[in-house]
């Protein structure tokens, strides 16, 4: 499947690292699946990596159909997150911005941010090394970057 979940415990965070061509079942899926883990709580930010995405066949009706239901399950929830998508592709950035352009259509609970690379969510996340450690290994690679007075 090229859309992996998993929920980085202890941290409120979940992980997701789409890969190869993206279909929207697979999608719908995968997001169903994440938010029926009982680790995924309200307020769980979550990292979306798509630098593995090589393409997709998501159409803009679709998109905009599962932007208003991620915007929905996360006012359900009650609780604010964030949404920090990992792309670098031409493909991966083009269903990015198509998704937080769709989700913030109307107001709601989450807030979408698109980064280049994993150094910037590590830095915006301000996680310890043990929580950074939670990432799959190749997430890791440049969090030496980050000078952390509190290490």
């Amino acid at each position: 499947m090229p859309i992996e979940n998993k929920i980085l415990n202890p941290a409120p965070l979940a992980y997701r690292r789409f890969s190869g061509h993206v279909t929207m079942d697979e999608l719908t899926t995968s997001s169903l699946a994440l938010h029926a883990d009982p680790g995924f709580k309200p307020g769980t930010h979550t990292v979306v990596d798509m630098l593995d995405v090589t393409d997709f066949d998501i159409g803009f009706d679709q998109m905009r159909d599962f932007a208003t239901l991620t915007r929905n399950r996360h006012r359900d929830r009650g609780k604010q997150v964030h949404i920090f998508i990992v792309c670098s592709s031409e493909q991966g950035r083009w269903l990015a911005e198509m998704f937080r352009a769709l989700a913030d259509l109307e107001p709601g609970l989450a807030s979408i941010e698109i980064l280049h690379g994993f150094p910037e969510v590590l830095a915006l996340l301000d996680m310890p090394p043990d929580t950074i450690k939670l990432f799959p290994e190749d997430c890791q690679t440049e969090s030496h970057l980050l000078n952390r007075l509190s290490s």
